[in-house]
């Protein structure tokens, strides 16, 4: 039985999703795969948990516990008297785990942070394998970015389509020498369904504020209608393509004008009431046509462009959260991914399975 080593960066819903993967998967996963995954530390932005030999379930179910009650990972930091002591820098932590003799460890990213980078440097520097769900270290300039695409030390399966097998299946693609022509896809459970109240005739704004009030938006919905997720998860796919894009090379069509950037997130949900005209008009001149309105990313030789399209409303598209992809195999009729994807269970799965695919193939 190989007991592999997990430092987790992260334990918001993603990351405590993961945990509980790991604990109720553990009989599963030890008997397909022959191992055992030992999380000996836990990250959060402002605390971590360190035990070397491996968390047990009981403490990882406290923490998970916790978390949910939005709780440091650290109990101890809860004493008022010891919240003065800051906790290591993310690379410091590493540093900390080498110093202990871990070995073959794998370095797990859920957060949504910026700066990750000199973190995934060190691990691999290390030899550890790393586990994204993370898109920013892979959709920053592709001078820093490009050294971690097909690296054997790196899975991302997480990054797009959540828990869809999007990035195994364009690894496969490109394993089998099939070049890739299009890249196309809804790729934001968010947009989806803002764009379904609008199918309904709800205005714009109530359908944001519904979005945000069940949770489905960031707690600034402007990063969800600024379209940049969407930006990222194409630019990583055309990137692993063979395209060696840039911001500048996608076109991505906010759903909210630059002028109400700058506003608090109270004054810009009441702000957006003034979208619902020009938004009604765009709805309505779809449906005259027998279209509706989707938030559509699409990338061909090496430009692409995101933004709301036109899609005939008997399409199955329409209703489908997916990506396909266009190949020179698949090209009369493109290769389609489709389903659920969103959601942190499914995202922590994603990881999972990364996390599996580094142990069979790099342990």
């Amino acid at each position: 039985m190989k007991e592999i080593p997990v430092i987790l960066f992260g334990a918001g819903g993603v990351g405590q999703a993961l945990l509980q993967l790991i604990v109720n998967g553990r009989s599963r996963v030890a008997e397909r795969n022959q191992c055992r995954f030992n999380i000996v530390a836990i990250i959060d932005s402002k605390t971590w948990v360190w035990q070397p030999e491996g968390l047990t379930d009981a403490q990882l179910h406290d923490i998970i516990a916790a978390k949910k009650h939005h709780l440091p990972v650290d109990p101890a930091w809860r004493q008022e008297k010891l919240r003065d002591q800051k906790r290591p820098s993310d690379t410091e932590i590493l540093e900390i785990a080498h110093q202990a003799g871990l070995k073959q460890a794998i370095v797990v990213d859920v957060t949504a942070a910026n700066g990750m980078e000199p973190v995934i440097d060190q691990a691999l520097e290390l030899g550890y394998g790393v586990a994204l769900a993370n898109k920013k270290p892979l959709a920053g300039p592709w001078q820093t970015a490009q050294k971690y695409f097909n690296h054997p030390l790196i899975r991302h399966e997480s990054t797009v389509g959540g828990g869809q097998p999007v990035i195994a299946t364009l690894r496969y693609l490109l394993d089998v020498n099939d070049p890739i022509l299009e890249i196309e896809g809804q790729l934001s459970g968010t947009l989806g369904y803002i764009c379904a109240r609008l199918d309904e005739g709800v205005p714009f704004s109530q359908a944001v504020a519904a979005a945000k009030a069940l949770g489905y938006t960031e707690p600034d919905p402007r990063d969800d209608l600024g379209g940049k997720d969407v930006m990222r998860k194409i630019m990583i796919l055309g990137r692993m393509a063979g395209w060696p894009l840039e911001e500048t090379d996608i076109e991505v069509e906010s759903l909210y004008p630059s002028a109400l950037a700058h506003l608090s997130v109270t004054e810009f949900m009441a702000a957006t009431i003034a979208l619902d005209p020009p938004m009604r008009e765009r709805v309505e001149t779809a449906v005259s046509q027998g279209n509706v309105l989707r938030y559509i990313a699409h990338l061909e030789k090496g430009h692409g462009k995101v933004g709301l399209q036109p899609i005939p409303a008997q399409s199955p598209l329409a209703n489908l959260k997916y990506i396909s992809f266009r190949t020179a195999c698949y090209n009369d009729e493109p290769l389609l991914i489709g389903g659920k994807g969103a959601g942190v269970e499914m995202t922590a799965a994603g990881v999972l399975g990364d996390m599996i695919d580094l142990v069979r193939e790099t342990r």
